[in-house]
């Protein structure tokens, strides 16, 4: 996983700062704990590194803008229905304002945002890694604006 040690500052400068109510950090272990939820033809691709902060740093919530779920979970179950063209959607984390992460395993598990509002998909980053960095730095920056407001 890159930027191990900047992950941790940013995910430690949210979970101590003053006004913190999220419920973060657990841990979980075990791949197949993990990928439980992820079609069997898929789970090998699963992105190393996303398994990696699981294990390293645990899911919760984070922040009301941020939140990581324990494992993937196929778009349609979140849903309730099969939906065309987001087949290969494995969701894994979101926000308080209707929006959710996921991989697209038909798509190399590059990660997109689904906005239920819009009823679109974004592109947001090619690798994990790329994403939970930018993802944690625009959460510490939400919270630094609030203590400071």
């Amino acid at each position: 996983m890159k930027n191990k040690e900047e992950l941790k500052a940013l995910v430690e400068a949210v979970m101590y700062s003053k006004e913190y109510e999220g419920n973060y950090g657990y841990r979980i272990t075990g791949t197949s704990a993990m990928l439980s939820n992820v079609d069997e033809s898929d789970r090998q691709q699963a992105p190393a590194d996303y398994l990696e902060f699981l294990t390293e740093f645990g899911f919760g919530e984070l922040d009301a803008a941020f939140h990581l779920d324990d494992g993937p979970e196929k778009y349609s179950t979140v849903c309730g229905r099969e939906v065309e063209g987001y087949e290969g959607f494995y969701v894994f984390g979101g926000n308080s304002s209707d929006v959710l992460y996921a991989f697209d395993a038909k798509n190399n598990w590059q990660i997109v945002e689904i906005s239920s509002e819009l009823d679109e998909v974004d592109v947001l980053a090619s690798s994990f890694s790329d994403f939970i960095l930018g993802r944690l730095k625009h959460v510490k920056s939400l919270v630094e604006r609030r203590a400071a407001g």
